[in-house]
């Protein structure tokens, strides 16, 4: 049977990967990395402000311990822990955009609730309560990725993240000049403001179209497409949006356990966990030593002052080893143009491990040598952080993309609810028994960046667990599976590159042919049958499954792309399985209908 060109091109479908990477970079995408961008500052300013409140509160609440205030600091990760997780599951559900807008109304409110509270209880609730409002800005990231082409996505996920150092140092600054003068609780007030402006501008930003599409919403997803389109002055791809949907998917936990990803998701854990107990170890190691420093210069003498406030050099160390945070956005664009992803986590954290050994075998009562350690492990950390979060993006399906980030980030907050009592506390007692801790973490890490068994430099973002099966690739470069997880032989590559060509003529050919699937295989009705049998006459001519010498095993792991998602496609693979296993092979149909022609 043959097909008019005309007529075909009228079934040309193209998925959301292909339709976001033709419209490409453009107007649309700098408008949402700029606000994004402002987004990740104000999250720094008010992140930063921990370092700045504990000298300031020893000082202004004179009954103040040392434990309260490290619990001030692990009160605002426990509410980033509670809040990612809820967050996650809530923008899988209803869009992350309404997340970000939510999340930046609450940190509003309730980081101005800070500035007028009464005494230290009242001050634990509230910090708590901004900790939980500002994890769900973490889903920036989430909808910032999804908008981009994967020619410049690994880039610009990184790059965002200097909006992040520079959101620090602007705290900083303005501590320098304000406690002194006008004290913590006018910064606090100050601090608070800038995340407001990020939900006003949310107010304009459409939703991910993937997570249109991913929640059975095909029509506003193609609104969205041609939105962006439009702004960024392009057209859309010929032929209509076609893509898995999973909507009973979306912000569901056990996904996160799939086959496929159990073994990601437990590595993924304890490197998260890892990588913030020793980002913000670093920020308060360098404040515990400095405030010790001011008040003896010998580390080995446990004793100071009750109140000792950060002074003008003091911001200047802590400014001056945020640039290594912004150095570490290179290093990290360097490493991923030669390794791959698993390579770069295992030097990112193996350095850092070196890093904080030299704290052990340095001198430790200059500040130079203090600030010049944490200043290159901050690079290091930094570095690893942000990878991190574009593995994580671009790991886990969309159905479940947001809730990978949430529970990432909780597991992140336990780290961070750790670090207050090594950096603050501890480190008093034992400095050697505290920075080893950080050694052995830091390099149990690495080991776990060796074991992830998924590579995804170069792979396409998918949209449902189902989806993990294939392994369909990006221009750009290339993907590697580790050893043991998924074979990477070159038959299975051909047939899984074979099950996505044949999931994909049957979407072309099922819309033309009309057929009903109602029926069960057994008791189809003698016009399904005909029309089945066209669709494998048709299928059977054509050149490319000839090439590729289709046979019953990539019906098969055409049927698991699908996953029983798609009902009636689902059917006609059963159809058409039921021929196939009939004929023996679809090669030798091929001879047989050949013969009959």
């Amino acid at each position: 049977m043959k097909i008019s060109n005309k007529q075909t091109d009228k079934n040309i479908t193209y998925t959301l990967e292909e339709c976001i990477n033709h419209i490409g970079l453009g107007r649309f995408q700098w408008r949402l990395i700029s606000i994004l961008g402002f987004c990740s500052m104000a999250d720094a300013v008010e992140m930063m402000l921990l370092a700045i409140l504990g000298p300031a509160l020893t000082c202004y609440w004179s009954d103040v311990t040392e434990i309260q205030i490290a619990s001030l600091t692990t009160g605002v990760f426990a509410g980033m822990m509670c809040g990612a997780f809820l967050f996650g599951i809530l923008a899988d559900k209803y869009g992350r955009r309404r997340v970000i807008f939510l999340s930046a109304i609450l940190n509003t409110i309730f980081g101005l609730l800070t500035a007028f509270a009464p005494n230290y209880y009242w001050m634990l609730l509230a910090r708590t309560l901004v900790g939980f409002a500002l994890s769900g800005a973490a889903q920036g990231s989430t909808l910032m990725l999804e908008y981009l082409p994967s020619s410049t996505r690994a880039t610009i996920i990184i790059v965002i993240e200097l909006f992040w150092s520079l959101g620090s140092i602007f705290e900083y600054l303005m501590a320098m000049f304000i406690v002194p003068i006008y004290g913590w609780r006018v910064l606090t007030i100050l601090s608070a403001l800038p995340i407001s402006v990020v939900a006003f501008c949310m107010y304009f930003v459409p939703e991910s179209p993937r997570y249109y599409v991913a929640s059975g919403r095909q029509e506003k997803a193609e609104d969205v497409l041609k939105t962006i389109a439009l702004t960024n002055k392009h057209s859309l791809p010929q032929g209509k949006l076609v893509d898995i949907n999973a909507k009973d998917e979306c912000g569901s936990v056990k996904q996160l356990f799939h086959v496929n990803l159990k073994r990601t998701s437990c590595l993924l854990a304890f490197m998260w966990m890892t990588v913030a107990m020793t980002y913000y170890g670093l920020i308060l190691i360098n404040t515990s030593l400095m405030t010790l420093m001011n008040d003896q210069r010998d580390l080995m003498t446990l004793k100071s002052t009750r109140c000792k406030m950060l002074t003008t050099d003091d911001y200047k160390s802590l400014i001056f080893t945020t640039f290594g945070e912004m150095f570490g956005i290179p290093l990290l664009l360097f490493f991923l143009s030669r390794f791959d992803r698993r390579t770069t986590c295992m030097i990112n954290f193996t350095c850092a491990s070196l890093c904080f050994t030299l704290f052990l075998i340095t001198p430790r009562h200059q500040p130079w040598v203090i600030n010049s350690i944490t200043f290159i492990a901050r690079m290091f950390i930094n570095s690893q952080f942000s990878l991190l979060y574009l593995y994580t993006l671009e790991v886990y399906p969309t159905v479940i993309r947001a809730i990978a980030i949430g529970c990432a980030s909780s597991m992140a907050r336990i780290g961070a609810m750790i670090t207050p009592y090594l950096a603050q506390v501890l480190i008093k007692q034992t400095f050697e028994g505290a920075i080893g801790v950080y050694i052995l973490a830091t390099a149990m890490a690495a080991i776990a960046g060796y074991l992830l068994p998924i590579e995804t430099k170069g792979r396409d973002l998918k949209q449902a667990t189902c989806d993990l099966h294939s392994s369909t690739m990006s221009p750009v470069d290339n993907g590697i599976m580790n050893k043991g997880y998924e074979s990477n032989t070159d038959e299975n590559v051909q047939r899984n590159e074979s099950s996505t060509i044949l999931h994909q003529l049957l979407i072309e050919q099922i819309t033309y042919l009309k057929i009903d699937l109602n029926d069960e295989p057994a008791t189809s009705s003698p016009e399904t049958l005909s029309a089945i049998f066209t669709l494998v006459l048709t299928l059977s001519k054509s050149s490319t499954l000839t090439s590729l010498k289709i046979n019953v095993a990539t019906f098969d792991d055409c049927l698991y792309l699908f996953d029983g998602r798609f009902n009636c496609l689902s059917k006609l693979i059963i159809h058409v399985k039921v021929i196939a296993h009939t004929l023996g092979t679809i090669d030798n149909f091929i001879t047989s209908t050949d013969d009959k022609s």
